[in-house]
């Protein structure tokens, strides 16, 4: 990109529409439209924005599901539905969840199982964990219908990112480098901003009522729990720790509704 005496244009980019970019850049496979590169700021104030592009997910996943009801009745629905979230965020959470129960394994090793977070191949307990994160959430979302699986379909990848917000918040980040640290680096005058944001989990609870209120505290539970358990098991987190809490919280949100 040129400026008008036809140098090169080398400021990185920042504001609104480059911090929501990055956030969809991260979370999902979309391609991020601005080709420069982006500032630091911009790229740690794109996480708080994580949460809208949960929600957008959602809202994507309805429509989905409304063109897919004229053909396939609510299982099959259900199946492709669950497919198509794995797909459209390149199954980075479902690895990172498998990443984290092969590094259970490691036990209070913490050096070995941060090896194995860093490891891309996927063991034995990794591929037992993909296989119940599926059928969990097939099984859920199969028993809603109506608007008790709409509300489902939104609230679910929503408070998931709103997860992998929180569970990171003042926590230390266990790799120096990269892009993670970048990321989760905190200034907090983002945050009278980022309390904005924060407000749309409420509209949710409001317009879902006992449901929105019943996902809301079953998210909260399983935030609070592995936020404690990361502290003790590693002293903190990494990518994969973090995409593992919002899939625990998508599975437990689903299953929480689905009774």
């Amino acid at each position: 990109m040129t400026d008008a005496n036809g140098s090169i244009d080398i400021t990185p980019a920042s504001g609104f529409f480059t911090e929501l970019s990055l956030a969809v850049g991260f979370l999902t496979i979309l391609p991020v439209i601005d080709n420069r590169r982006a500032s630091e700021d911009a790229v740690a104030a794109s996480f708080e924005w994580f949460p809208i592009v949960g929600f957008m997910l959602g809202l994507a996943l309805c429509g989905e599901d409304v063109i897919l009801s004229y053909a396939f009745g609510q299982v099959m629905r259900s199946v492709l539905v669950v497919l198509s979230l794995i797909m459209i965020t390149g199954g980075v959470h479902v690895d990172g969840l498998a990443d984290t129960v092969d590094a259970l394994g490691a036990g209070r090793d913490r050096e070995r199982a941060l090896e194995i977070l860093q490891d891309s191949r996927i063991g034995t307990f990794g591929a037992l964990a993909i296989f119940f994160d599926l059928i969990l959430k097939i099984l859920a979302l199969s028993t809603l219908a109506g608007s008790s699986r709409y509300f489902a379909l939104i609230l679910a990848p929503g408070l998931a990112r709103y997860a992998m917000v929180l569970v990171s918040r003042r926590i230390d980040y266990l790799r120096p480098a990269g892009a993670g640290s970048t990321l989760l680096a905190d200034d907090g005058a983002r945050w009278p901003r980022r309390k904005l944001v924060f407000i749309l989990p409420i509209v949710f609870v409001v317009a879902a009522k006992f449901q929105g209120a019943k996902a809301l505290l079953v998210a909260a539970a399983v935030v609070i729990a592995m936020r404690l358990f990361y502290k003790r098991w590693l002293g903190g987190v990494t990518g994969d720790l973090i995409g593992a809490c919002g899939e625990l919280v998508e599975i437990a949100v689903l299953v929480g509704l689905s009774t």
